[in-house]
């Protein structure tokens, strides 16, 4: 009867220590899991999503706001502000 719980033999560390890899590998799965940035509506979205002018053209295809508007904001989306001539065009220079 000795033997029973006093004595380990090679299988039974080798058990254990796969065992401990698996547990610790699980973990880690799980703390990435939580911390992960690539979902769609959290936060690490992507940059598409951000670009204005592609926010514009959705706009436009799903037919919130007419064909004059869409030309008008590209513009506005489209030119460069931090030349002179837009700056005093805007009463700035």
């Amino acid at each position: 009867m000795m033997g029973w719980a006093g004595e380990l033999t090679w299988t039974g560390w080798i058990v254990m220590a796969v065992c401990m890899v698996a547990f610790w590998a699980v973990v880690i799965y799980l703390v990435a899991m939580m911390f992960r940035t690539d979902r769609a509506n959290g936060p690490g979205r992507t940059t598409e999503e951000a670009d204005p002018l592609r926010l514009l053209e959705a706009r436009f295809a799903r037919g919130d706001i007419d064909s004059d508007e869409f030309v008008a904001r590209r513009q506005v989306l489209t030119q460069t502000t931090g030349t002179p001539e837009f700056r005093q065009a805007q009463g700035r220079g």
